[in-house]
């Protein structure tokens, strides 16, 4: 009698064990594949940081650029961090991890204005051209302005080919620095990066 409650408790308690992990996360080989780089593109999610604003020189000549800058802008990227579970940005400094030197026709925000830049992320030269385009002014508050800016990136270092870098930025009464006005924003930019390798 005993060998047969032993061997049922054994086969009670198999069964729940079973249950309790049939429908849990598993590994399977296509999960796996989906978080595999494919080897073709490189994606980084950067924090772009204004250092230095000052009138258009030399760096910014129309022959190069192709337009007539008013402003250049120097910028530091700060690679962020991230909470694992949803994506929110839990450090937007949390270290160094490229450079950008920047012209624009006018400045981010007032009108869509032509950008150029040159610069350096996680090691890779590139130079781009683009735009910057208002979303909306005193949005979501009196100050602050609502900016989308792209660059298409040429001239990168190999292996890559061919980039494009995206923004989701703002502007405020502060332009220079970590401290918007009004207070609380995480400024000026948040920038992706996709450089793509020849197939």
């Amino acid at each position: 009698m005993k060998c047969i409650m032993r061997m049922f408790m054994f086969l009670l308690i198999t069964g729940l064990g079973a249950c309790s992990t049939a429908g849990g996360p598993r590994a399977t080989p296509d999960a796996t594949a989906s978080n595999s780089p494919a080897g073709i593109e490189d994606i980084y999610v950067l924090r772009s940081l204004r250092e230095t604003r000052s009138a258009a020189a030399a760096f910014c000549d129309e022959s190069k650029i192709g337009f007539t800058a008013k402003l250049e802008d120097r910028y530091v990227f700060k690679a962020v961090s991230t909470r694992p579970q949803d994506g929110k940005v839990v450090d937007a400094r949390f270290q160094d991890a490229g450079t950008l030197h920047a012209c624009f026709e006018s400045a981010p925000g007032a009108s869509e204005t032509n950008f150029y830049a040159e610069g350096v992320v996680a090691g890779v030269a590139a130079t781009g051209k683009g735009k910057c385009i208002p979303i909306a002014a005193d949005f979501p508050e009196q100050g602050i302005t609502s900016v989308r800016c792209f660059l298409v990136l040429s001239n990168l270092s190999a292996p890559y080919v061919a980039g494009v870098l995206t923004t989701n930025s703002i502007t405020s009464r502060e332009p220079i620095g970590d401290r918007s006005d009004p207070t609380g924003y995480i400024q000026p930019s948040i920038a992706t990066i996709r450089l793509w390798r020849k197939r």
